[in-house]
């Protein structure tokens, strides 16, 4: 790393804080009292035992990122698999991330459903902030929900009409317009409208440094010709509309609709970096989100909210516009269904109860070659839920007690399908998860919490069902892979027990936690002579210490500006599983080590902000899926510990430490200017093995308000 600069640059940031210091004023955000819409309830986010990150609109604005995917990589402690080529999905504390089916992290937006796991499409510029509740949260969403929920809170109509148009430009010929208006037409009726269009013309290039040491064995990992190198076929375009309508009935009765329409064509998959076998696809989606809701008094609301989504994803033969080109594969998933809340207040207590219906379509079909059918990757299937739910939150004096349960009946069909010799088949499911959490506030701005949850997850028909493969040929090399579903699996389930301490007092904040799952029957992967199966695992068990610290210095000194220094931080003391055949212990492959965000953040009484972040990213575990042939490893660069051998071909990815820098200036009350620079220290890394990241990239920006 080059040690001067960050030295240099961090000064800069200090000597500009005391250079505009005023007084103190009161005028300070409390986020203790921001409202957490991801519990259903209501309730601020003091009042909550569980843990919550709030990602609020500052962090958004000044942290380089145009899709939530690298947004929340770069502001809270998450694993993510993303590849060039709009795909990225999340995992937490140790619920590993997938990019082939559900993931154990539920994405939600405005509180419903999103119809999709890929982060990537949805635009940052749609986004006012983000709740991350870390830890199960079964007892009030079902099934998948046991690594956590990303709640996504969308903008939302003002008092007063304004608007926003933003204009980026930077490096790989990328251009961003984003444009939106809000407002109340009437004393009754608000809307929000807005478009945004992300364009990247050129490849990009990969990083030309690493800031940590690295071995002989990592850098073949990375590729030592992937240094500054191109990667091509890396460029994409995407779009999204948005529009909000809102309806005050009368004093008691509101209605409000929202949709979204995302559009990515021709978006380009480079392939790893190793055979570079591009291809591209198209992502259409639609949302539409709905919300009737009567308050006949203060203590009193009922929400009933239908939703619909709709993702279609088709994947062509390869990246050229040739006319021998066809779409080898394409998926189409609908998600709908009505969640209704009711809450009542009595005393110092809330109560929440309510009744769920969510159905999942999925349909796929797939073609070897143009006009030939080929197995899709899983069969058709259904997955419909009926839940029925009660929780209760109890605040008296300086204890927050949050009890619950929810009971789950679940029926999951999956069609028949001749090439996958697939019959067919229906089951049936049933759970019960409770929940229980505490909080007390202590003397002095510490406060202690604690919380039990259990959560549960239904096997997915990839891993279920049918048998197929592929076979062809990547950069010359023959590349041959089968995939066997196996029927016997049982739905995963786990326990999480989570306690810690905290302290929020004027400029200080800090929350140590501590959390402990036991995972039952978790569903493993295990290739034998290119061949994939899938197992439950005997027992699997992740344990981990999260830490969040921020203090403003510039608040402490008794100024009006802020100078905050902020960091986070999420490492493994355990993510182990324990093979069923052979009782052996290893270690989950796609779970970082520890992952952290840190960095300092300044902002004036005269509109100028700036933000030094870093990312730490830390080793984590990966098959190996290239063929040796493509890529410059040996037998021995393999992994051989964790309980696992050379033959398994593992790999043990290096951990990376990547910076980003942005600053802004109001020129005038209307107008801001700006410059970010994503990866300033031009780091080479991924976040899938072989699909290497862009390196460093510069874009400035124009805002106008009005």
């Amino acid at each position: 790393m080059n040690k001067r600069f960050l030295s240099a640059l961090m000064a800069l940031i200090c000597t500009a804080s005391l250079l505009h210091a005023q007084e103190y004023s009161d005028e300070t955000q409390n986020l203790d009292e921001v409202v957490v819409t991801a519990t259903r309830m209501g309730l601020p986010l003091k009042n909550i035992p569980q843990k919550v990150e709030i990602i609020d609109s500052k962090k958004i604005a000044t942290i380089p990122a145009d899709n939530a995917a690298d947004l929340l990589k770069k502001a809270t402690n998450i694993d993510i698999v993303q590849y060039p080529g709009a795909l990225g999905t999340v995992g937490m504390r140790g619920f590993s991330p997938s990019a082939h089916s559900r993931s154990y992290t539920i994405l939600m937006i405005d509180g419903l459903p999103s119809g999709t796991s890929n982060l990537t499409t949805l635009p940052t510029s749609i986004i006012d902030r983000i709740e991350v509740v870390k830890g199960p949260y079964s007892v009030l969403y079902g099934t998948d929900a046991m690594g956590g929920v990303i709640n996504i809170i969308t903008k939302k109509a003002t008092l007063n009409k304004e608007g926003q148009v933003t204009i980026k430009g930077g490096s790989f010929g990328t251009t961003n317009f984003d444009a939106n208006a809000s407002g109340m037409l009437s004393d009754k009726l608000g809307i929000v409208a807005g478009f945004s269009n992300q364009m990247q013309q050129k490849d990009f290039r990969i990083g030309g440094n690493n800031l940590l040491k690295m071995n002989k064995t990592e850098k073949l990992i990375l590729s030592e010709k992937s240094y500054g190198d191109i990667y091509p076929n890396t460029t994409y375009q995407m779009s999204q509309l948005f529009g909000k309508l809102n309806y005050a009935i009368n004093d008691q009765w509101n209605a409000s609709v929202s949709s979204f329409y995302n559009m990515a064509y021709d978006v380009k998959s480079p392939g790893n970096y190793f055979t570079q076998s591009a291809t591209k696809k198209d992502i259409n989606r639609l949302n539409v989100f709905g919300e009737l809701a009567f308050t006949p008094n203060e203590k009193n609301r009922l929400t009933i909210s239908p939703y619909y989504s709709n993702e279609k994803n088709s994947n062509y033969d390869n990246a050229e516009n040739d006319k021998s080109n066809f779409i080898s594969f394409k998926d189409n998933v609908s998600e709908y269904g009505v969640r209704t809340n009711y809450t009542h207040d009595f005393g110092p207590a809330r109560l929440l109860t309510g009744i769920d219906y969510d159905v999942l379509d999925y349909k796929s079909d797939r073609q070897s070659k143009k006009g030939t059918e080929a197995s899709p990757y899983k069969p058709d299937n259904r997955n419909q839920r009926f839940s029925a739910f009660a929780q209760i939150n109890y605040n008296i004096e300086n204890l927050s007690i949050n009890a619950g349960a929810r009971a789950n009946y679940i029926t999951y069909e999956i069609f028949k399908h001749d090439s996958l010799k697939t019959n067919g088949s229906s089951d049936n499911y049933f759970y019960f998860n409770p929940s229980l959490g505490l909080k007390y506030n202590l003397p002095r701005g510490f406060n202690v919490h604690a919380s039990v949850g259990t959560a549960f997850s239904i096997p997915d028909a990839f891993a279920t069902s049918g048998f197929y493969e592929v076979n062809t040929i990547v950069s010359g090399y023959p590349f041959k892979r089968a995939y066997q579903g196996n029927a016997d699996l049982k739905p995963e389930t786990s326990v999480t027990y989570e306690g810690g301490i905290g302290y929020t007092q004027g400029a200080l904040y800090f929350d140590l936690t501590y959390f402990n799952t036991d995972h039952k029957n978790k569903i493993v992967e295990k290739t034998v002579n290119d061949t994939t199966f899938y197992n439950n695992a005997e027992s699997a068990n992740m344990s981990g210490v999260e830490l969040l610290a921020s203090v403003n210095i510039a608040r402490l000194a008794g100024y009006s500006t802020k100078l905050e220094v902020y960091g986070g931080w999420t490492y493994m003391l355990n993510y182990t599983f324990v093979e069923k055949e052979t009782k052996k212990k290893k270690d989950l492959l796609l779970v970082n080590r520890a992952n952290a965000n840190f960095g300092i953040y300044y902002e004036n009484n005269d509109g100028f902000s700036t933000r030094l972040h870093a990312r730490y990213k830390g080793s984590r575990l990966e098959e190996n899926k290239i063929s040796t042939k493509a890529r410059e490893i040996t037998e021995d660069s393999y992994y051989a510990k964790g309980g696992y051998e050379k033959g398994n071909k593992v790999l043990g990815l290096p951990d990376h430490l990547i910076f980003d820098y942005s600053a802004y200036y109001n020129v005038t009350p209307q107008a801001r200017v700006g410059i970010s620079i994503a990866n300033l220290f031009d780091e080479n890394y991924t976040e899938k093995d072989g699909y290497n990241m862009p390196g460093r990239s510069i874009m400035g920006s124009f805002t106008y308000s009005f």
